[in-house]
């Protein structure tokens, strides 16, 4: 070689030879490179002078070089079920995305009038974002569309009638669909068999013959009163997560409606009495919505954006661990500590959030800090601490209750006559949507008028400087006797009043026994929630010199009893005053303002439900066309996805004393369950009863639909598996917001292309619809969706926006052209940056959205009075609890619950049937109640298991991507040198290690977990059964001293054992759970956390008289709204029994070696010890 150098390729080549001795002279004079390596060896180093002149070739130093060299980038939305929807920029190289950042871009976000965000949002993406690529490029992406070669087949053969011939259901393992195979087919012929099965299945199931064959299935009768003859009733479609995707995720939604079309072919109906299918709700079926803000406030949710956190002087952390699931928020959590204020934590375990407060509150897990809330608001008003005007005002404390009937009294009960007072020009009519219908069932309620010592009736609007312009003074201490317009005497009291009486059960000593709570914590916190009224830095100041705020999610909203506890909460709040001011309120952190984000108004127009709900009879086909009130028809109709994982049927119990009872709402009712359809959700992941599901009732629905990017278990139970796009490769605009900051994003068009046979959500939808006009010849499917077709969906986004009160104003194009400081970004127009709930009721005296337009702290309902829940109490849970399930604990002689017949007797003498829990209302002081036993306790279910959210996961997405699999437990290997572990990492349970040797169990040790094995895992199941040991949950116990004696945890989002996953782990050599078929990995060998729970119906949740606003549109509801007033399906009431399964160490031999080690809790050696007590370290004075 002329200049004496070799290339990198010829030095590895000539090194290779080297390797082989003699040979490698050779190889050497091959590539002439004598010359340079001749007795380079013996020279000395520091006779070269220069030594990269005899270097090689230096080319491979470019790959560090250009290792963040990129051909371009684009902008995409991060948009899982976690509430912060975060803008992140990919960088592609070659077609690939090699890396994602963080923009720090938040302070360009503007709106109409030049509002701009702060730069403290800076930065937002947390490692699920980081790792999206490994899910984006990962092993577990659906590549193609694909359908169950039984399905197949089934449609194959005319679609022959499932019910009429039950044991078709073997013939095409409907009854087994997890041991079936799947067969990959061109989308055309997908969207044939999908329009042809929709057709079958709402002929099969209408009319009279759909009536017999669904009473022959053995459906209860209620279920039938809202399918009215439609058999598109019994298809059931649940649209992607809280708009995690206007237009793609929830267009499943504008689907559903369309099928009024097929409705009105098949029974030939006209518009006027077509029906679509149901509507599966979202964050009440992921247990995120807050189940009492209704009954409070009348608002679906409160939550505020995270910069307003840092406003708070005391932020209380109820079982929310904002550390771990608002990682890219955390950091306002950060910024009330470097303010100055306070931080308390209330929670069983010693968490993330109690690292940061100034004390952590322990309290016995199952929510027993309710007692807390209760004790702290009778110590409030013991000690005078509280805004009387405020009170006055703006809360219920005022209104007079009957002790007769126990609700409200009218002023229509004491006044002959009365005609309800016109407020047809205040704002409950001309903002909030009132109806004259609506104000004639709500009436007028009565204070007792200290200034005139009268009774005087006022109207909802008379909140805040109303009442005071009427010159009324409510009293709050006052009882006496109203003359009722029959004549008769009835007495009456103040709500405040009765509450006094009411709390007497609630002392600090009491609050202690039943909580756990040290009562000089509780009596602290007390204080510290009142230093506006003794502390002298306080003391005279408004409301807004000391903030309070409340805060939690899933941790307190998956229990029960969540309803009362969600109400508990607001009660020291209403009494301070600290609400609608920056830096107080209480707030939930698990989602569902998002709908509420694109608000359908009178004035605007109909918002969110102008996308879902536009009529398919007469589809706006110009694109300039203004969307009106006129142009929407909701034909689908809403249904909380919980009925259906409740067996598919409505809460009806046979009690001792009524017979058949039924308890659910009739405006909650569901319809039987015949398909199903959802997007962007591993439904049967999420079920809490999930293998009874698979077992029991699902073998009954005649179709169900996955469409997701990854394998999932509720992939591998479908008939059929649609392959969608990433967020990265949407070939269409999308558009979404978030509950938790300000930010208005529109992206796509621009990212990646798809890297396999997959499609945009709305492009699988408009397919089907496509295809369901060629096979009907009717052209209103694909007008429906003309712009979509067209790749116009830009015309969908703008009468989105311009019908939202929150984003009227802007259009698709300026927000793309980065008129407001970022390219496909603008702020939402709020009225307030941050934003701050109800921040127009205590300013500008707006009322609330309650029948009172006040805060409630009492509801009178009739489904709230025979339960035993018009006042705020603390309830035992049905299952969870030592004690008597399900009892009320009170003295209050104004709680009269109906218990059917279920005594206190029956209840302790054997664990009745859930759903007879579920309605036992029985009444007892607490010194009676804690000499009461749960039998389920007394049978040795001594440990109660909660499930919370992952840190690394987001409703199941990201669970089994690598790293996050890893990080997700302490067992994660990437080597899996233990073989029996199901992949790189596996699930573990929490446990106090003094209850784990108690039962011989080693740090690392794999168990068996039990509930109830009268229902769990499943109905019915034998240990014979092969499913059984699908079913049946074993897993790693990891010792964590954070948790008490008789309380585990393990994180839900796990993907559940499968069939397929089980006989995989037990027959491939390295003993993956990975199955073959599908490619599906398990983060379990047996079971799942799924194993140990089960559905539950609250009937708090299922009223048909609570009023409330509706959750996308300015106005009001009687009873059901989905993700409003609605089933949380996903309750935490479970007792459970552990032992030992295998022992930890590696093959099952000896201890999990980490345990070994002496850094391990509660195995520590002497220098960890030395450590921990701080002796490790010396220093000399």
């Amino acid at each position: 070689m002329p200049d004496g150098k070799i290339t990198r390729r010829q030095l590895f080549k000539g090194a290779s030879a080297l390797a082989g001795g003699v040979a490698a002279v050779g190889a050497l004079k091959h590539l002439d490179a004598e010359e340079v390596f001749a007795g380079q060896n013996l020279k000395p180093t520091a006779q070269i002078d220069n030594p990269l002149e005899y270097y090689p070739d230096r080319e491979w130093e470019d790959v560090y070089r250009d290792q963040y060299a990129y051909d371009r980038s684009f902008m995409y939305v991060c948009s899982p079920n976690d509430t912060h929807a975060c803008r992140i920029q990919a960088f592609v190289r070659n077609g690939v995305v090699t890396r994602v950042e963080q923009p720090y871009e938040h302070q360009n976000y503007s709106d109409l009038y030049g509002n701009k965000a702060t730069r403290a949002w800076n930065p937002r993406m947390c490692l699920k974002g980081y790792t999206f690529h490994r899910r984006e490029y990962g092993p577990y992406r659906l590549k193609y569309p694909m359908v169950r070669k039984g399905w197949k087949q089934w449609a194959d053969d005319g679609f022959p009638s499932l019910s009429d011939n039950p044991e078709l259901r073997d013939t095409y393992k409907f009854n087994s669909r997890g041991t079936d195979e799947f067969v990959q087919l061109p989308w055309e012929e997908i969207n044939t068999y999908l329009a042809q099965g929709l057709q079958a299945i709402a002929e099969t199931y209408s009319g009279d013959d759909g009536r017999r064959r669904l009473e022959g299935d053995g459906y209860q009768p209620e279920l039938l009163e809202h399918w009215g003859g439609a058999g598109t009733r019994t298809l059931k479609f649940r649209g992607g997560m809280g708009l995690l995707g206007v237009i793609g995720k929830y267009g499943l939604y504008r689907f559903n409606n369309m099928l009024a079309l097929l409705d009105s072919r098949i029974r030939g109906v006209g518009p006027d009495e077509a029906k679509a299918g149901r509507n599966w709700s979202n964050y009440t079926w992921h247990g995120d919505q807050a189940p009492g803000h209704p009954f409070v406030h009348g608002l679906q949710t409160s939550d505020m954006d995270f910069n307003d956190l840092r406003a708070s002087k005391l932020t209380i952390q109820v079982g929310k661990n904002l550390i771990e699931n608002k990682m890219p928020e955390s950091h306002w959590l950060n910024e009330i500590i470097e303010r100055g204020a306070r931080i308390v934590v209330i929670s069983p375990e010693y968490n993330p959030p109690a690292t940061k407060s100034d004390y952590w509150i322990s309290v016995r897990p199952g929510l027993s800090d309710t007692a807390i809330f209760l004790g702290i608001t009778k110590r409030l008003m013991e000690e005078g601490w509280y805004d009387e005007p405020f009170v006055k005002e703006f809360t219920d404390f005022p209104l007079l209750v009957r002790t007769d009937t126990l609700e409200r009294l009218k002023a229509k009960d004491i006044i002959p006559g009365y005609v309800n007072q016109d407020l047809t020009r205040g704002p409950s009519f001309e903002i909030q949507g009132l109806t004259p219908e609506q104000r004639e069932i709500i009436g007028d309620p009565v204070v007792w008028d200290q200034n005139t010592n009268e009774l005087k009736a006022i109207t909802r609007d008379d909140v805040g400087d109303k009442i005071t312009d009427k010159n009324i003074d409510p009293a709050l201490d006052w009882t006496g006797k109203a003359t009722l317009v029959d004549g008769s005497e009835v007495e009456v009291m103040t709500l405040w009043e009765m509450y006094k009486i009411h709390l007497r059960d609630y002392d600090l000593d009491t609050v202690e026994e039943i909580s756990g709570a040290p009562k000089d914590l509780v009596e602290r916190l007390t204080k510290d929630i009142a230093r506006r009224f003794w502390d002298p830095d306080f003391i005279g100041k408004p409301r807004e010199a000391y903030p309070v705020s409340i805060h939690y999610g899933e941790g307190i909203n998956h229990y029960f009893h969540a309803t009362l506890h969600n109400r508990a909460t607001y009660l020291p709040l209403m009494l301070i005053g600290s609400m609608g001011i920056r830096g107080g309120g209480g707030h939930t952190w698990a989602g569902n303002y998002k709908a509420g984000n694109f608000q359908g108004s009178e004035w605007s127009g109909p918002g969110f439900k102008g996308w879902i709900n536009e009529d398919p009879f007469s589809p706006l086909m110009d694109p300039n066309a203004k969307q009106t009130k006129e142009s929407v028809h909701g034909y689908a109709r809403g249904e909380e996805v919980g009925y259906w994982a409740h067996r598919d049927r409505a809460l009806v119990v046979d009690t001792p004393k009524f017979g058949r009872k039924v308890i659910t709402g009739q405006t909650h009712l569901p319809t039987p369950t015949k398909s199903i359809w959802y997007t962007n959700v591993n439904l049967l992941n999420n079920a809490k009863w999930a293998y009874e599901l698979i077992k029991n009732i699902n073998p009954k629905v005649d179709m169900i639909v996955t469409q997701d990017i990854e394998m999932t278990a509720s992939c591998e139970y479908s008939d059929f598996v649609l392959a969608a796009n990433t967020w990265m490769e949407f070939q269409a605009l999308e558009v979404t917001s978030s509950c938790s900051n300000p930010f208005l994003q529109i992206w796509g068009k621009d990212g990646i292309k798809p890297i396999y046979d997959t499609r945009d959500d709305l492009r699988i939808m408009t397919g089907v619809a496509e295809e369901l006009a060629k096979q009907t010849g009717d052209n209103r499917f694909t007008d429906y969706w003309k712009f979509a077709l067209e790749g116009r969906e830009d015309v969908y986004i703008d009468r989105l926006l311009d019908t939202s009160t929150t984003t009227n104003g802007y259009t698709t194009k300026d927000i793309m052209d980065g008129k407001y400081g970022v390219r496909g970004g603008a702020l939402m127009l709020f009225r307030s940056y941050p934003r701050v709930p109800f921040w127009e009721q205590v300013n500008e005296s707006i009322p609330f959205l309650t029948d009172t337009g006040r805060l409630n702290a009492y509801c009178d309902i009739p489904e709230a009075i025979e339960h035993g829940e018009n006042f705020i109490v603390h309830r035992e849970g049905p299952e969870a609890t030592p004690y008597l399930p399900n009892v009320i604990v009170s003295s209050n002689p104004y709680i009269r619950p109906e218990n059917f017949g279920i005594t206190p007797a029956m209840l302790q003498a054997e664990s009745l049937e859930a759903d007879v829990r579920t309605i036992a209302n029985n009444i007892l002081p607490w010194s009676e109640v804690k000499n009461t036993v749960n039998p389920l306790w007394r049978d040795g279910f001594r440990f109660l298991c909660t499930t919370p959210k992952s840190r690394h996961t987001v409703h199941s997405q990201w669970t089994v991507t690598d790293w996050n699999f890893i990080w997700s437990s302490n067992f994660g290997d990437p080597y899996r040198v233990d073989k029996r572990s199901p992949g790189v990492g596996e699930w573990q349970i929490h446990m106090n290690p003094e209850a784990a040797r108690d039962l011989e169990i080693a740090d690392g040790d794999y168990v068996w977990v039990d509930a109830n094995p009268a229902d769990r895992p499943y109905v019915g199941w034998q240990a014979s059964d092969p499913f059984y040991k699908v079913a049946r949950l074993k897993l790693r116990v990891k010792y964590n001293p954070a948790y008490p004696y008789h309380f585990t945890m393990m994180k839900h989002a796990s993907f559940i054992a499968t069939e397929r996953s089980v006989l995989a782990h037990e027959t491939r050599a390295d003993g993956r759970a990975l199955s073959a078929d599908t490619g599906y990995q398990s983060s379990f060998r047996y079971g799942s956390q799924q194993s140990i729970t089960r559905s539950w119906l609250m009937p708090m949740h299922q009223t048909d008289n609570l009023f409330h606003k509706a959750k996308a549109a300015m106005n009001f509801i009687f009873g059901f709204e989905g993700d409003n007033h609605g089933l949380n399906t996903v309750p935490k009431e479970t007792l459970i029994k552990i032992e030992v399964a295998e022992a930890g160490g590696l093959d099952g031999v000896g201890v999990w070696e980490p345990a070994t080690s002496g850094f391990a809790p509660a195995n520590e050696d002497d220098f960890m010890r030395r450590y921990l007590a701080g002796d490790a370290t010396r220093v000399r004075s």
